[in-house]
This record gives C-alpha cells, structure tokens and sequence, in this order.
C-alpha cells in the first residue's frame, strides 16, 4: 500500500486546519460570543492538538491498522459500518461547506456575474482528477504548494497590521453565551480526523511526530493571529465582514497605490480550498469502498458527484441554509465524530501492547 511520509502528512494536517477558519468563521463567532470568540477559537484549537495527541497514540499501538479495523475489532461490524456510515455523511457536510463558502467568497471577490455551472465544472475537475491521482500524489502537490500558501497567508497578516486600531474589548460575553458559541460553531474544527481515516497510508515516527505537531502549532499561531487582527480592525462591526482573510488588508490596497494586493488572499483561498476538498473527498471515497467492499473509488466519485450536484442545483443548498443546519444539527454529529469516537478507541485500546511488539 502505497504510504505518505512524515512531512506531507504535517502539510495535511495544517492545511485541514485552515479548513472553514479564514473566511466566515470569524464574523459568526462574533455573533455569539463577541470578540471573546478569539478565546472561542483557543479553546477549540487546544481541542483540535489534543485530538492529534491520540491520534499519535492510536497510530503507535496500530502501526498498520486502519481506523475501520480498529472500531471492528473493538466495537463490532455492525458499529464500525454505523460509525462509518455517519462519517460519510459529516464528510459530504464539510465539503458542501466548503464548496458554498468558497463559492460566496469568489463570487464576491473575482466575478460577481459568474456562473455557479462554471465554478462546480472546475470543482468537480479539479478534485475529482486529485482523487483519481490517488493519496500519495496529492500529497506530494500539497507539499509543492505548501510554503507559498504560507508565504501569502503571512503576508495578509503583515499588511492588516497597518489597518490596526486596537485591541479588542475582552471578557464581555458571559459564560454561558461563550460555551454555547462553542458547541454552535464545532463543525467548523475537528479536521484532524481525517488523519485517523489515512492512519493506515501514513509513515510515522517520533522524528515525524515531532515535525507534524510543530507545524500543527505554527498553523494554529498563524490562524490565531488573524483574528486577533480581524476584532481589533472591525471592532463592533466584525459580524457584517464575512471574508476575513481579505477584509484584514481591504484598507492597505484600496487607499494606498499598492494595486489589488487582495489578489494574495484570493489566491490563498483557491489552493486552499481545492486541496480541503481534494483530501476529504479522498477520504469520502475511502470510506465508501469500506462501507461497499466489492466497488471501487471510481463508483466512491460518481456517487459523490451526483448527489453533490443534486444538492447544488435541485434543492439550491446556499453558504446561509448550510451553516445554518451546520449550527443546528451538526454540532452533535461533530462532537461525537471528531471527539467521542477517537477518546472511545483511545479507551478501549489503552493497556495493550502494540502490534509491533505482538509481531
């Protein structure tokens, strides 16, 4: 089975991490919480490493095991198909959200007139041909890309530092309105789960360990730093702005003669985006020859393209009915997902030797 090294799986894992984070997510936690949800975001971040955590655990006590063989083996077929089963269906959210965020972000930023046929034409080619490719070589295009995402996400923050005008009013949000906040905006996190779906394709060591928590944790510094930024910008008025990544530095392009710098958060959206749905589609196409053993990831795609585009074009899903269900139903979907199934196998595994020592 062909695997991933170390470094690519730790630009996976920051790059799911920006994952539903940069552009809308800001303005709806202001909505709850304020600008305490700058503290939101700490928390559910801490949450997200300690998730990583026990995904180290799992992957060293099953070196070779895949996460479907670990539930089945501890829980039963018939709760591994179920589980499974839900983890289809939260993938196929997360990517709806994705696509509609990232649709509303273009449109608005690129081309006000343009046709949803085109934009799900690219999409559908573009992260259709990235699964087909298989694992190993989106890795490796995530890995080319990685460093200039990096450069031109850092480069967003450094030019909002001219828009800065100060720091935000803390600690005014009780704390029932900062909890609820919270749990309202979950399905935002818990990306990191799909590394324990791609643990069995994942080559890991301390060395590596080591490197995917380091750039775990320059991501979340990265990302905490733009909303720091984006309440001290927008102050009261942070819940009208919905693309945070571009509106940090809206006033440095627009009064200065440095052209359309906003071009650098455009093109950071777009491969960021095309490549958080690239891998969980992949992981939605794993799933599915786990659910149907006999079929392949060709039938996993065609599936997923047409219930995907009847979502799109027959019921006209939107970036509104969609977070809105998103901090309706999937909160519960997501806590139990992204962290009580991952704690349970971590339990119920606790205490034995690994599969390399058994060896």
């Amino acid at each position: 089975m062909k695997t991933i090294s170390s470094r690519q799986t730790a630009v996976t894992a920051s790059i799911l991490l920006f994952a539903n984070k940069i552009l809308v997510l800001p303005s709806l936690l202001y909505e709850y919480a304020r600008a305490d949800g700058f503290f939101v975001m700490i928390l559910l971040l801490l949450a997200e490493f300690l998730l990583l955590m026990i995904f180290f655990k799992l992957k060293h006590r099953y070196s070779n095991s895949s996460f479907y063989e670990i539930i089945k083996k501890n829980m039963g077929v018939f709760l591994a198909k179920l589980m499974f089963f839900l983890i289809l269906l939260y993938l196929f959210y997360k990517i709806l959200l994705v696509y509609n965020v990232s649709y509303m972000y273009f449109r608005a930023q690129v081309y006000l007139d343009a046709s949803v046929y085109i934009f799900v034409l690219v999409f559908l080619l573009v992260c259709n041909s990235c699964v087909m490719r298989g694992l190993r070589s989106l890795s490796r295009c995530m890995e080319f890309f990685f460093n200039f995402i990096i450069v031109c996400f850092v480069f967003c923050l450094f030019l909002s530092i001219a828009n800065f005008n100060k720091f935000p009013i803390f600690f005014d949000t009780n704390i029932l309105k900062f909890m609820e906040s919270g749990f309202r905006h979950i399905f935002c996190f818990g990306d990191i789960l799909l590394l324990f779906l791609l643990m069995d394709r994942i080559e890991l060591n301390k060395k590596g360990e080591k490197q995917i928590t380091i750039y775990v944790l320059i991501t979340t510094i990265l990302i905490l730093i733009l909303y720091l930024m984006f309440y001290s910008i927008f102050n009261y008025t942070s819940f009208v702005h919905k693309n945070a990544i571009s509106d940090i530095i809206t006033f440095s392009y627009r009064f200065t003669d440095l052209g359309r710098l906003d071009m650098v958060a455009i093109i950071t959206v777009m491969f960021l985006s095309l490549f958080q749905i690239s891998i969980a589609l992949y992981v939605f196409c794993d799933c599915f020859i786990k659910l149907f053993p006999p079929l392949n990831k060709v039938y996993g795609l065609v599936n997923f393209d047409l219930v995907f585009l009847f979502f799109i074009f027959v019921t006209s899903i939107d970036y509104m009915r969609i977070t809105y269900f998103g901090t309706l139903v999937m909160p519960y979907f997501a806590l139990l997902l992204q962290y009580v199934l991952p704690v349970i196998c971590l339990i119920f595994t606790a205490g034995g030797a690994n599969e390399k020592n058994k060896r």
